[in-house]
C-alpha cells in the first residue's frame, strides 16, 4: 500500500490532532504516501424571505461554512508539519461537500487509493455513516479506527483476520495482503458454529493461499455457538490483543439505509482495535 487518504472531517467536530498524526505514524510504517481529504461543508438554505428576515438564516450558514473551512486549512496545516518532522510524504486536497454527501464524496475519492484510513468517535457521531459510505461505495479497503479507544498503530506485529470461508472475507484477505506480509504474527480467526460455512478447518486452504505469498499464520478457532458473533469477536480481541484486524464487510448501501451483517454494524457500532473492512 504506498498511496493512503485519511478523510479529514471538518464539521461539526473536525478530526483532532492526534488522530492526523497517527495516520502519519501509520503511513511511515508502510512507508506509503499520505493525502489528507478534508470536505468543506456546502450549506444548501433554501429560499424563504420570512426565515431570511427573523433569523439570518444565509448568515448563519455562511458563518458555519467559513468555520469549516477554517477547520479544514488548520488540520491539514498540522498534517503538513507531523508529515514533515516524520519524513512521511503528505498531501492536501480540500473539496466542497453538501452536509449530507460528505460520505459519498469521500468514496469517489478513496477510488483512487490503496486504503482510505476513517476517524470515527461515540456511535452516534458523523463519521459513522461516512465509513460506512466508504465501505460500501469506494471499492477499495477502509480502515477505521477510534483515535483514543482504538488507535491506530506505529507498528504491525500482530494482525488478525477473519475468515469464513465467503466472498467479503476473501476480498479483504486479498487488500489486506500488503499489510500481511509486513506482520510477524498472523492470526487467521474463524467464529465456528456461527454460520454454516463457518466450520471447523474452514481456514486450511487460507493457510495454504497465505504461505504461497510467503505469510505464515496460525489458526484460531473460536466457538461461537453460544454467544453472538459481536462477543465472540470482543473475547477473542481481548485476549489475543491484535494490532489490526481485517474482516470482510456484509450488507448494503441504497439512499443512506444500511442492512449491515451483525458483524460488520457491532464493529462500527464499538470499535475495539483498528480494522480493515473490504467489500
Amino acid at each position: 500500500m504506498r498511496d493512503i487518504m485519511l478523510h479529514v472531517d471538518t464539521y461539526a467536530e473536525p478530526t483532532p490532532p492526534h488522530a492526523i498524526r497517527q495516520a502519519v505514524a501509520f503511513a511511515g510504517a508502510l512507508e506509503a504516501e499520505l493525502t489528507g481529504f478534508a470536505t468543506h461543508i456546502d450549506i444548501n438554505v433554501p429560499d424563504n424571505w420570512i426565515a431570511e428576515r427573523l433569523l439570518h438564516v444565509n448568515a448563519m450558514a455562511s458563518a458555519e461554512e467559513s468555520k469549516s473551512l477554517a477547520a479544514a486549512r488548520q488540520s491539514l496545516e498540522h498534517l503538513d508539519t507531523s508529515a514533515r518532522a516524520a519524513g512521511v510524504k503528505a498531501h492536501s486536497l480540500v473539496a466542497r461537500a453538501s452536509l449530507h454527501g460528505i460520505g459519498p464524496c469521500v468514496a469517489r475519492h478513496a477510488r483512487t487509493r490503496d486504503l482510505c484510513l476513517v476517524s470515527v468517535g461515540d456511535r452516534m457521531d458523523s463519521q459513522r455513516a461516512v465509513a460506512e459510505d466508504v465501505i460500501f461505495g469506494s471499492g477499495r479497503p477502509v480502515l477505521v479506527f477510534h483515535p483514543d479507544r482504538a488507535p491506530l498503530p506505529a507498528t504491525l506485529a500482530r494482525v488478525a483476520v477473519t475468515w469464513d470461508g465467503s466472498r467479503s472475507a476473501a476480498r479483504a484477505a486479498a487488500d489486506a495482503m500488503p499489510v500481511l506480509k509486513r506482520a510477524s504474527d498472523v492470526r487467521v480467526v474463524t467464529v465456528v458454529g456461527e454460520k454454516p460455512s463457518a466450520t471447523a478447518g474452514v481456514a486450511d486452504d487460507f493457510i495454504r493461499h497465505l504461505l504461497a505469498h510467503r505469510v505464515s499464520a496460525h489458526v484460531d478457532e473460536v466457538d461461537g455457538r453460544h454467544r453472538s458473533i459481536g462477543a465472540s469477536l470482543d473475547a477473542y480481541i481481548s485476549q489475543a490483543k491484535p494490532h489490526l484486524v481485517v474482516m470482510g464487510a456484509y450488507g448494503s448501501s441504497r439512499l443512506k439505509e444500511f442492512v449491515l451483517g451483525g458483524a460488520t454494524e457491532h464493529v462500527l457500532n464499538k470499535v475495539l482495535t483498528p480494522t480493515l473492512f473490504s467489500h
